[in-house]
């Protein structure tokens, strides 16, 4: 690739984070919560507004919200969306899909988490707000 494309596809990749940084900083600190307190602590994202757009993480379990009939690993891989070696561990369509990860590395997770609220539950990006809670379980 020529300097100059690889220059553009870099600002390409800051323009996206920049786009999506007041997600990550909503998402990041309840990873290293879960992190911190596993494996007791959940954390609880919802989308502002959109009590049908949800997530609970759990140790290095994400379980979400999933609207879609088809296969959760076929949407994924044809999204794009890095797999980070999770396992699909459970799903009902329409209803949730449940992921395991090897290990629950924040920045990795969190923007895994930020696009499958945009990819997977429709949330514009960018533009999304959560509302982040926790529990003892």
């Amino acid at each position: 690739m020529p300097p100059l494309a690889i220059r553009l596809a870099e600002l390409g990749v800051l323009a996206t984070e920049l786009m999506n940084a007041d997600q990550l900083a909503e998402i990041r600190p309840a990873l290293r919560e879960v992190v911190e307190g596993a494996p007791d602590t959940c954390a609880t994202l919802e989308v502002d507004g959109d009590s049908k757009k949800w997530m609970q993480v759990v140790d290095r379990t994400v379980n979400a919200s999933y609207p879609h009939s088809d296969s959760p690993e076929e949407r994924l891989r044809r999204l794009g969306l890095p797999s980070l070696s999770a396992t699909l561990v459970n799903w009902k369509a329409g209803k949730f899909a449940t992921f395991e990860f090897p290990q629950l590395e924040v920045e990795a997770v969190a923007q895994w988490i930020d696009a499958y609220f945009v990819h997977v539950m429709g949330c514009t990006h960018g533009e999304y707000h959560l509302d982040v809670t926790f529990e003892k379980i």
